[in-house]
């Protein structure tokens, strides 16, 4: 039991870690203004899009995992649990992790710089 919670946790760091990282990048990105390469935004787009993609998977895993650990009391409707998972879902489902995956695959393996989109 304690090792999942310290699971989680490390979870949990490492993506909070990983955000804050990529949140100097942007701000780096943000900051050459009219400068900034078209490969230095596509660049800039993946790495956003490797926390987009990561972050999801923690916060799901983690709003998952919290009722495996805390026992079926959990889900009962006076803790509320649920909404934290619920509404990691729907911001989970507002930029759908599917097209950053192919954004950060398609730039690893063929070197394509993501086209801007609403998504990037």
């Amino acid at each position: 039991m304690i090792e999942q919670y310290g699971n989680l946790w490390v979870d949990l760091t490492v993506a909070t870690s990983h955000a804050d990282q990529v949140a100097t990048v942007l701000q780096s990105a943000w900051d050459q203004g009219e400068q900034l390469t078209e490969a230095e935004r596509g660049t800039t787009a993946v790495t956003i899009a490797t926390a987009k993609v990561f972050t999801t998977r923690v916060a799901l895993e983690v709003t998952s995992k919290i009722f495996e650990v805390t026992g079926t009391r959990a889900a009962a409707s006076k803790y509320r649990f649920d909404r934290f998972w619920r509404n990691v879902r729907t911001h989970t489902l507002h930029d759908p992790v599917a097209y950053k995956v192919y954004e950060v695959g398609n730039w690893t393996l063929n070197e394509q710089i993501p086209v801007f989109t609403l998504y990037t």
